[in-house]
């Protein structure tokens, strides 16, 4: 119970605070109007935001400019996703989310990604399609875009180092999955599923119970429990 105590302590101040730092980037064909790509990237921004697990970088406008700096290099071509994530990396972004807007006999298309920049790989896609006649109409098709990325089972990955018998593994009340005995087992968890961890033994012998509390994690980011 010690080692559980003393691992918690040591991450706690690790986990509490932190969210997952998101960027929003939006690009389009040149008739899109600037605004409706602004509305967009600020009302997508926002979504992400208001879960409370994300939080937006506070580099934005100087991201945008490095996407834009890059684009110039590239001579007016689009920026790909490997040179996106390696500006994520630089501002500090663990996830950046590209929405790409082409008009198509008078409708707007809206294809959203939801980029990893540590891993380059993309972790979830949306897409809407909507004339957007009025500001209202932008405002509502941003937020769904928003919501369908981050309704996206993105995990984190819940490593337990077991030296007993096996464990019934349950966060915030909900079970998770069986720790095998005396091994090391991993469990994708959707990111949204934090707090108390409660591991109870298996075999219904014993009663025992430890408690382990996992705040806000990173997506992607490995939690180490060891019993």
């Amino acid at each position: 119970m010690k080692k559980i105590l003393f691992i918690a302590l040591f991450l706690l101040p690790c986990l509490i605070f932190a969210q997952t730092k998101v960027a929003v980037y939006v690009t389009s064909t040149d008739k899109v109007p600037k605004e409706t790509k602004k509305v967009v990237g600020s009302e997508v921004t926002a979504a992400f935001v208001a879960t409370e697990q994300y939080s937006a970088i506070e580099r934005t406008s100087e991201f945008l400019a490095g996407i834009s700096t890059e684009q110039e290099y590239q001579r007016g071509g689009s920026v790909d996703d490997s040179q996106i994530c390696e500006l994520g990396r630089q501002f500090g972004v663990d996830l950046v989310c590209v929405a790409d807007i082409t008009i198509y006999n008078g409708e707007y298309y809206i294809q959203a990604r939801l980029i990893d920049v540590e891993k380059a790989i993309v972790l979830a896609t949306a897409r809407e399609i909507s004339s957007l006649e009025d500001l209202d109409t932008v405002i509502k098709i941003s937020e769904n875009l928003a919501q369908k990325l981050i309704s996206t089972t993105v995990t984190y990955t819940l490593s337990i180092e077991n030296s007993r018998g096996a464990l019934d593994i349950y966060i915030a009340g909900e079970y998770v999955g069986q720790a095998a005995a005396r091994s090391i087992t991993t469990f994708k968890v959707p990111l949204n599923l934090t707090g108390k961890l409660e591991a109870k033994s298996a075999s219904g012998l014993f009663k025992r119970k430890e408690d382990f509390i996992i705040p806000k994690v990173k997506a992607l980011e490995i939690v180490n429990v060891t019993f």
